[in-house]
């Protein structure tokens, strides 16, 4: 309830004004489609709110069109409605791929047919109140607007979290030889798409009302941070996935790998958890926990990426190997999501090469960089 008092109050205060406007401003007598029209706009989740408000606009303005078109030249009845409706929302669908156009088209084409007489000025009147209700939805936006990184930043949060808790699985089954704790955990981590999607679509509508209300513009500097890393913390839950699919495999193959695998995985594991910890807290500014713990973190991840190299994988075969090139992006992924650029991160990872393309800098226990040729 404490999340959606917000909302719950921009959608009433944009019902009340868009009908007040709709009605007692513009004069018109049922302006009942102004308020629904401006609480879909500002949407209960998070989206593309001016896209959703001319999403309504054009949908109305297609099912009007067609309604009066269609009716006026074969009449209404059952079978009308349902050449008006079909007509509608193929229109629709071809002028615009918008999810809201089409359901808009068919309502207000059914409304023409069966309520308002073709030509009536009620049917135009409903694009009107479209408009209004959109416009006012934004306006109230703007004013009173709903923290715009804080639901970025939980969902963030939900999905680091996650994963440590797939890992910290994976580990404990890869020490049991127990593939079946492995399977459960990899079915954990298969369930997290929609998760992602919510992550991106709250960072677009955080994007949204920064840009909307004066009150948050100063925000967007650290909005470009959190969305550069979306991606990492997608790719961390990815090759979460892929870890846990070669593990269990390799359970299953009665391959003993070293117990050191087992230990770098509880390891990121357990720094992913306190990361997935720093993010569930803060809105639109960092923290001070946020300050503090992201760089003793980054070490921690740091001395992590100093100790993962090929022994760890000796005598455990092509999926062994495979599991042990997910911790190494893992790694990259979160010394990303720490604020790190991407060679940054990929020069902590301890060399498998000769020649790495990226000049290494291994961090060892002591927190100072070592040269890995006397390491």
């Amino acid at each position: 309830m404490r999340t959606m008092g917000i909302f719950a109050l921009q959608a009433a205060l944009t019902a009340g004004l868009a009908f007040w406007f709709a009605t007692d401003v513009i004069g018109h007598e049922q302006a009942f489609f102004a308020p629904i029209a401006g609480v879909i706009s500002i949407g209960i989740n998070s989206g593309k709110h001016m896209r959703r408000g001319m999403e309504i606009v054009i949908g109305a303005a297609i099912g009007i069109a067609i309604g009066d078109l269609v009716i006026t030249q074969i009449g209404g009845g059952p079978w009308q409605i349902t050449i008006v409706v079909f007509v509608a929302i193929m229109l629709a669908t071809f002028v615009d791929r918008g999810i809201l156009v089409p359901s808009q088209a068919a309502s207000s084409a059914v409304l023409v047919a069966t309520l308002l007489p073709p030509g009536d000025q009620g049917a135009l009147d409903r694009v009107v109140d479209a408009l209004v209700g959109g416009i006012i939805g934004l306006i109230i936006l703007a004013v009173i607007p709903r923290n715009p990184l804080r639901a970025v930043r939980r969902e963030m949060a939900g999905l680091i979290s996650k994963a440590a808790l797939v890992l910290d699985d994976v580990a404990e089954g890869i020490e049991d030889r127990d593939a079946t704790v492995i399977g459960e955990a990899l079915e954990t981590a298969r369930g997290t798409q929609a998760a992602v999607n919510a992550m991106q679509a709250a960072m677009t509508s955080g994007d949204e009302t920064i840009a909307l209300s004066p009150i948050y513009w100063s925000a967007k500097r650290y909005s470009t941070s959190l969305n550069r890393a979306l991606v990492p913390v997608d790719n961390v839950m990815r090759n979460t996935r892929v870890l846990a699919r070669r593990a269990e495999i390799m359970v299953d193959d009665h391959i003993v790998p070293d117990p050191e695998m087992a230990k770098t995985i509880r390891e990121i594991a357990d720094t992913l958890g306190h990361l997935g910890a720093v993010y569930e807290e803060g809105g639109s500014k960092e923290t001070r926990q946020e300050l503090l713990k992201i760089p003793e973190l980054t070490r921690r991840f740091q001395i992590i990426a100093g100790r993962t190299d090929l022994s760890i994988a000796d005598g455990s075969g092509l999926s062994g190997m495979m599991v042990l090139g997910q911790c190494r992006s893992i790694i990259v992924d979160a010394l990303q999501i720490c604020g790190m650029s991407r060679e940054s991160a990929m020069a902590a990872l301890k060399p498998t090469v000769d020649h790495p393309w990226q000049t290494p800098e291994v961090w060892g226990a002591d927190d100072e960089p070592q040269d890995p040729e006397n390491d």
